[in-house]
């Protein structure tokens, strides 16, 4: 579905390029996750995706045609929810709606149901500041559905909550892309997580990137917590964390 091809890019301040001739790849319903040091470039990915940043050279192919002549191909949902405090959560998710001016009638029915499938119908007329964290990113994860792509955008969407939120979180999520049939694009910096949610975790290596180790988790679709302590699950994560601690050190 979602293709980089041999795409380099480089920053106007920086005087080397981050991507030299850079490819990845996710096939249609894939959860895929990417994961690297610090810097390495995981959220210039998605900036690249989303249209912020244009490569200098290659190519970015949603679903085989170039994303420059696509539009809501892709839903973006970034590390803090962005919900706007003076608005209702129903309102919250129905903005991606109502930007692309569709009925009202359609976008509260949409915005209801998609409340309902994340388990906060019951509060469509509260406001942000009445959610936990946890229900707040639930709410973010209503409204990045709502935008109508099969393709979404996770950008470390976990990383600021307590770990029993986040370990509830993940186990959610997996649950909601098993029922979607979205293809999904993971930004993390926990191994472990990305071990958890991914059928696939690319790693990003070389400074610049010119390649992504690729790793695939020998997980089935369906699965809970106890898998992580397989022997081949265990061994996965040692080795994805020499990898980025030895990228971390170059």
């Amino acid at each position: 579905m979602l293709k980089f091809e041999n795409v380099t890019f480089t920053y106007k301040e920086s005087h080397e390029p981050i991507f030299k001739e850079m490819s990845l790849r996710a096939e249609r319903g894939s959860f895929v996750s990417i994961i690297g040091a610090s810097g390495s470039g995981k959220t210039t990915i998605f900036r690249l995706l989303n249209g912020l940043e244009q490569p200098d050279a290659g190519m970015i192919t949603v679903d085989g045609t170039p994303i420059s002549e696509l539009s809501h191909y892709a839903s973006y949902m970034p590390q803090q929810d962005l919900l706007f405090p003076w608005l209702t959560v129903e309102k919250n998710v129905m903005l991606p709606m109502t930007v692309q001016k569709l009925p009202k009638a359609e976008c509260k029915k949409k915005a209801l149901e998609m409340l309902e499938r994340v388990g906060l119908s019951e509060w469509a007329g509260h406001y942000p500041k009445e959610l936990s964290g946890g229900m707040r990113q639930r709410a973010s994860f209503a409204r990045t559905l709502c935008a109508g792509s099969d393709l979404l955008l996770l950008d470390e969407p976990f990383s600021a909550l307590d770990s029993i939120t986040r370990i509830s979180l993940q186990e959610w999520l997996l649950k909601q892309w098993s029922e979607l049939n979205k293809t999904v694009l993971f930004i993390t910096h926990d191994v472990e997580e990305a071990i958890f949610l991914s059928q696939r975790i690319l790693v990003l290596t070389g400074h610049p990137v010119t390649g992504l180790r690729e790793f695939t988790v020998p997980l089935p679709k369906a699965r809970n917590r106890d898998m992580l302590l397989q022997p081949d699950i265990a061994q996965l994560k040692e080795e994805l964390i020499a990898l980025l601690r030895s990228e971390a050190k170059e």
